[in-house]
């Protein structure tokens, strides 16, 4: 599997899903940007995905049928990546992403971005 391989399986739906370590999938959207891959928290529980991932990168991510394992991990250049970020999931969502930022604290969500790293 590669990258555009990957890429072409994210960018094809809207519906994903990703799992830290072995625990059960859950739903999200994935956007892909550069041929790198990203997540962001819209709810801030305790115990939330993004903090699993924080205290353990180790997961897989999935797309349709497509099991992927990957690290997740704060991208080391977040400040620069987000706005690259917001167009992709402005580009996936289209109408509906500005309606959802009227709901949400942009820089609290941008700095919940993760990215999602295959293990290739």
């Amino acid at each position: 599997m590669t990258i555009q391989e990957i890429a072409k399986e994210v960018n094809k739906r809207w519906v994903h899903q990703i799992r830290c370590g072995d625990h059960r999938f859950i739903d999200i959207t994935i956007v892909e940007t550069e041929g790198r891959f990203f997540v962001r928290q819209y709810k801030f529980g305790k115990r939330s995905w993004y903090h699993a991932f924080l205290d353990s990168s180790d997961g897989a991510m999935k797309a349709g049928e497509m099991v992927v394992p990957i690290n997740g991990v704060v991208p080391k250049d977040l400040d620069e990546i987000n706005r690259k970020v917001n167009k992709a999931y402005f580009k996936k969502l289209n109408i509906i992403y500005p309606l959802m930022r009227l709901t949400y604290n942009r820089k609290k969500h941008e700095a919940s971005t993760l990215e999602l790293i295959p293990k290739l």
